[in-house]
């Protein structure tokens, strides 16, 4: 009797050789080896390699996948720092980095239309002429892809201002596992299946080509740090400055261990007997930069023992080297290293510091030290845990300091990752950060998009667990839904429960608010407390925010698409409580579920209550 291994080997060579006339074929255990690791070096080597000749060439490669049930584990820039693919023997990588064109600028309608490798940084140098750019600015920018930003949701830097990848994708073409090709757009109407796959880690499809928002490049960008004795002092500026109304371009962090640490790698610049110093940039035309300077120089002088101001570009890099240059520092540095990635509320990083320092003392035998740098304006910290490769104790060290980290971030009311994805490594989170019902509604996303199992397999999503209820319903709405012929019912409930609590967190900028609370009762609400949703229209009369958002169309949808950080909601199987999403303004953990309550009008289940990111009236 064949064995499984030798009849995946059949498959795989009757699957070459069908697919041989859609891309080119490689074997060669040296390429294999090479194109299978990520940037940390994991992942695996794959039974053999294909290269699309060309985007048309996809669908068929898929189908021809489906029809020898050959597992297809797809390849970008291989800038994942999750072991976000793992290829094995019996699987085919799919590499789509030679897809990189840009199809088309449109700088009138301030879009691009870009092929799915096409490099992050390599699209800003073609938008520059232009005086347009791409928000999303990972550090990786000059590796990452286009696509992989996509089902990453990448972040980066200047998110807090600008958004993350999510609120800059217009549209996407998709090929499906089982070779069929959709195009999901931001102003589709129902749910928004594009916001299911952002963010998907190469699970749900294989993105051939997407419709990019782009933005203006700001005419002017000033730079300023301030330096803290306490992270206290430096998180409550950061409050503060964000209360006065101006939203930084950048707001970012470095700790008293990272600032020591990275010194005896580099010269950062930065003053060593600082507890925590912030980077902050301010951007836009001259007279708005020089308005919002004053206010966060003001600011910055209340608490900070130090200030310096950087105002044209050598300084600018001179006080962001630093910060940017760690990564490749840490590379140089000869040491062993691991960045983490957690995201608190804006208002918790204090304490997410504090306790990542607490860590690295407890494991000191293992450990050099834990430098904590990150998105300050996002809540999003990336603990770098520095160690000898040569420390018998340092591998255990490890794997107990990150998962200490990660427990604390979710006692502070965070997240497992708030940008670089579960992948591999943050599996066994997933049970922590989700309840069973929770787990059960992802993975009936992931069987309606890919019934058979055979994208990307293995990611992001735990074993099965008998405590998982029965979410077939759940995944029969999803699939319906991306057939286009889901069928609403009117008399579906809205709302569940009566709820009409509404609460501002001013230090994070979120408001939760009940999804029996009506706009009106909303409006006044954020008039009393001087802040603004833009997810909340002027006028509703007794339209309940829960309505809102399971019926909104055109303008309404848009608004909040950008604004909805987290629900509590109902699932169809039975009317189970759940929550999706949170009061982080990061959170790429899971499938993000709370995008198909959007204007789905009660098909996946009811909503009790809302979470939506603020601002501070000027």
């Amino acid at each position: 009797m064949p064995t499984h291994a030798s009849q995946d080997h059949v498959a795989l060579g009757r699957f070459a050789t069908a697919a041989a006339a859609h891309g080119e074929v490689t074997t060669d255990e040296d390429v294999l080896t090479e194109r299978g690791r990520d940037y940390w070096g994991v992942g695996g080597v794959a039974g053999l390699l294909l290269r699309p000749h060309g985007r048309d060439d996809i669908a068929p490669i898929m189908r021809l996948a489906s029809e020898h049930k050959v597992a297809i584990v797809p390849r970008g820039g291989a800038s994942n720092c999750s072991g976000g693919m793992m290829p094995t023997a019996g699987r085919v990588l799919l590499d789509l980095s030679g897809l990189d064109q840009i199809l088309d600028i449109d700088a009138g309608n301030r879009c691009a239309r870009v092929e799915p490798g096409v490099i992050n940084s390599n699209l800003q140098a073609a938008l520059e002429p232009h005086g347009l750019c791409f928000s999303p600015d990972p550090v990786s920018a000059h590796l990452a892809t286009v696509a992989g930003n996509i089902i990453e949701n990448a972040g980066g830097p200047h998110a807090l201002k600008y958004g993350v990848t999510y609120n800059h994708i217009l549209s996407v073409v998709v090929v499906l596992p089982d070779g069929s090709t959709t195009t999901l757009s931001a102003d589709d109407d129902g749910p928004d299946l594009l916001g299911v796959v952002i963010g998907s880690e190469g699970t749900l499809g294989i993105i051939t080509e997407a419709t990019v928002a782009l933005r203006p490049i700001a005419a002017v960008t000033h730079s300023l740090m301030g330096a803290f004795a306490t992270a206290r002092e430096a998180a409550d500026t950061i409050a503060a400055v964000i209360a006065s109304g101006v939203v930084p371009a950048a707001v970012e962090w470095l700790d008293r261990a990272g600032i020591a640490g990275l010194q005896q790698f580099y010269d950062t610049g930065y003053p060593l007997d600082a507890d925590s110093i912030v980077l902050i940039d301010v951007d836009g035309t001259a007279e708005e930069v020089a308005r919002d300077q004053k206010i966060v120089e003001r600011v910055l002088r209340e608490r900070a023992n130090e200030i310096r101001v950087a105002e044209d570009e050598k300084s600018r890099d001179s006080l962001w080297y630093g910060r940017l240059n760690a990564p490749n520092s840490v590379v140089k540095s000869g040491k062993g290293f691991f960045i983490g990635d957690v995201t608190v509320p804006r208002d918790r990083i204090p304490e997410m510091q504090e306790a990542i320092q607490a860590t690295a003392a407890r494991h000191s035998d293992g450990l050099l030290f834990i430098a904590v740098c990150g998105h300050a304006g996002d809540g999003d910290l990336h603990p770098t845990t520095f160690y000898d490769k040569d420390n018998p104790l340092a591998a255990s060290a490890l794997e107990a300091a990150n998962n200490e980290i990660i427990e604390a971030a979710l006692a502070l009311g965070g997240t497992i990752t708030g940008e670089h994805g579960v992948g591999t490594e943050k599996i066994q989170f997933m049970t922590k950060r989700f309840t069973p019902v929770e787990i059960a509604v992802q993975r009936a996303i992931k069987k309606a998009f890919d019934p058979a199992g055979l994208l990307n397999p293995g990611i992001m999503l735990p074993g099965p667990s008998p405590e998982e209820p029965d979410a077939s319903a759940f995944g029969a709405a999803v699939r319906a839904a991306l057939d286009g012929v889901l069928t609403l019912d009117p008399g579906a409930p809205l709302i569940a429960g009566d709820n009409t609590d509404i609460t501002v967190n001013l230090g994070n900028l979120s408001l939760v608010v009940g999804a029996a609370a009506t706009i009106d009762s909303v409006n006044r609400y954020l008039d009393e407390h001087g802040v603004r949703c833009t997810a909340v229209p002027v006028t509703g009369g007794k339209r309940t925010i829960g309505e809102l958002v399971a019926t909104a169309t055109g303008a309404e949808r848009a608004a909040v698409r950008h604004a909805l950080l987290g629900a509590d909601v109902t699932v169809v199987d039975g009317q189970t409580p759940a929550r999706f999403g949170a009061e982080t303004m990061k959170d790429v953990a899971g499938y993000d579920t709370k995008r198909l309550y959007i204007s789905a009008r009660g098909a996946f289940g009811a909503l009790t209550s809302l979470i939506f990111k603020i601002g501070v009236d000027a």
